[in-house]
């Protein structure tokens, strides 16, 4: 059985429809000439089969998973702060998400407001626990930094075995947003950094000092 999510492109060669049906290359033109896997050629002439026909054409021989129709389309939505919220932005950018992706089914709107460094967010959580009991199909956001600020291949690696995409659709008037946003995460991030270098430094200091405070007591 083959599920949707593991064919990534839109167009297939014959010999890659081959292979993943079994066959020989001639036997796929062979069910184009019989009508079962439409074939359609390129501009330069070469054998194509698209990715909704080969949907069709598995379904038809029962090799098709069939999908969840309970599954939802989830709508992510973050900024950083309080004031990007108060001026609209987290609202603008969910309303951007809904109002260009098409063919949404069952959508949920997840908003938040957090850093990309913060890998406790109650809504990213949420929806990452979403994906792991299979109640997601896509997951649409404005950037991928949207999610995380690191570790996103990490995330996507997840989905993609969920059988969940992460699909972007980049909105160009939140671009000086999203720029300022990686300002203050990078000022966040030196600032932890920072702090710990300091503790760091700190309990080494203190443990020096007890060091010598026992060398004087044993001098005495």
């Amino acid at each position: 059985m083959y599920r949707r999510s593991q064919f990534q492109k839109d167009l297939y060669k014959t010999g890659e429809v081959a292979k993943i049906l079994g066959v020989t290359p001639q036997t796929v033109i062979n069910y184009d000439k019989a009508g079962k896997l439409p074939i359609k050629r390129t501009s330069t002439n070469r054998r194509v089969i698209y990715k909704e026909d080969l949907f069709a054409y598995l379904d038809s021989i029962g090799l098709l998973e069939q999908e969840n129709t309970d599954k939802v389309d989830v709508i992510y939505a973050r900024v950083s702060s309080q004031d990007q919220k108060q001026h609209g932005d987290l609202d603008r950018q969910a309303l951007f998400l809904i109002e260009n992706v098409k063919d949404l089914q069952n959508p949920v709107v997840l908003k938040e407001v957090g850093s990309g460094l913060n890998d406790k967010r109650t809504q990213l959580n949420s929806l990452i626990q979403m994906v792991m009991e299979d109640k997601v199909s896509r997951v649409y956001v404005t950037y991928k930094d949207r999610l995380t600020r690191f570790g996103f291949n990490y995330l996507q690696t997840i989905f993609k075995h969920k059988g969940v995409d992460i699909i972007t659709v980049k909105d160009v008037d939140t671009e000086k947003s999203v720029h300022d946003e990686l300002v203050e995460d990078m000022m966040s991030l030196i600032a932890s950094f920072s702090g710990k270098l300091y503790g760091l430094r700190s309990g080494k200091n203190k443990r020096k000092e007890r060091k010598d405070n026992d060398g004087d007591k044993k001098s005495d």
